[in-house]
């Protein structure tokens, strides 16, 4: 018993320490009744290779972060680093188009296009660190698709990342945007 308490301990703290984990071999009901218990929420979601992930989430919309101590720590993203993720994500769910998953190319022509200047200095280092390493990006064949962490978000987030994105679709470049 003490050691299937530990286990759940562990994959608990794996999920907070990285956002996703496979599941196999983990007590998902388990864990699931624990982050329950702490107000957290564990999503189990396809991995594209047939077999699940975990995604650790809020049971509604996050909380906003507590000015109080003690503060959890946050994996915020740089203006920077949202900027690329509102652009994969305008490109991932472009109303004229399926894309499935989008190149580093279409990325970059992309921004240029939009802000008639390349975005290499900063897109780049966020497609290829900060946001796979939040799950928020995964790497497919050709390109990046949306990772766990975004398969996961609430409909708060998606509506955000919708209103965001709108506007770039609105752009009088937008039409512009190269499908390959």
């Amino acid at each position: 018993m003490m050691e299937q308490a530990q286990e759940v301990a562990v994959a608990l703290a794996r999920l907070r320490q990285h956002g996703y984990l496979p599941a196999a071999g983990v007590r998902v009901g388990d864990v699931e009744r624990t982050a329950e218990g702490a107000g957290r929420r564990v999503h189990v979601i396809d991995d594209g290779n047939g077999g699940s992930l975990l995604v650790l989430g809020w049971r509604g919309a996050e909380p906003a972060a507590s000015p109080q101590p003690p503060r959890l720590a946050r994996r915020a993203l740089t203006r920077k680093e949202t900027r690329a993720l509102i652009v994969v994500y305008a490109l991932l769910n472009d109303p004229r188009t399926n894309r499935a998953a989008v190149t580093t190319a279409q990325v970059l022509a992309t921004v240029e296009l939009l802000m008639a200047r390349p975005g290499n200095s900063w897109v780049l280092p966020a497609l290829q660190g900060s946001l796979p390493r939040a799950g928020l990006l995964a790497v497919t064949d050709g390109g990046w698709c949306p990772g766990p962490t975004m398969h996961a978000w609430d409909a708060s987030t998606r509506d955000v990342m919708t209103h965001a994105a709108r506007h770039l679709w609105q752009h009088p470049n937008w039409p512009e945007i190269p499908d390959a």
